[in-house]
């Protein structure tokens, strides 16, 4: 009984992962696909940032949520996981502008 316990804990923690596991995957493959547009558009480095913003906002909230989703099974407070969430957002964003000013630069 106790060895079914603790194997459903597993399993369910282990798809409440690949949950948030999806929606970074999700994420960032539209941040990449946002820096493809930037560069068919001509977008300048400075304002790379809020294009992918702009771009990927649906991606950004469902991975917010399946943090948080995540996060509450394992008492993690709402505003710690938002902040975890938006520290990762903020490194991928910030990831793919390095990227992108390497790749444009004159």
């Amino acid at each position: 009984m106790i060895k079914l316990m603790v194997t459903s804990a597993i399993f369910a923690a282990a798809f409440q992962s690949a949950a948030a596991d999806g929606a970074r995957t999700e994420l960032r493959t539209c941040i990449k696909t946002a820096a493809t547009d930037a560069k068919a558009q001509k977008i300048a480095a400075a304002a790379f940032p809020d294009f992918v913003r702009g771009k990927c906002t649906a991606q950004a909230t469902s991975f917010k949520s399946a943090v948080w989703a995540f996060d509450s099974k394992n008492k993690v407070s709402k505003k710690q996981s938002e902040s975890d969430a938006n520290v990762q957002i903020d490194d991928f964003v910030t990831s793919a502008e390095a990227r992108y000013e390497a790749e444009t630069a004159p």
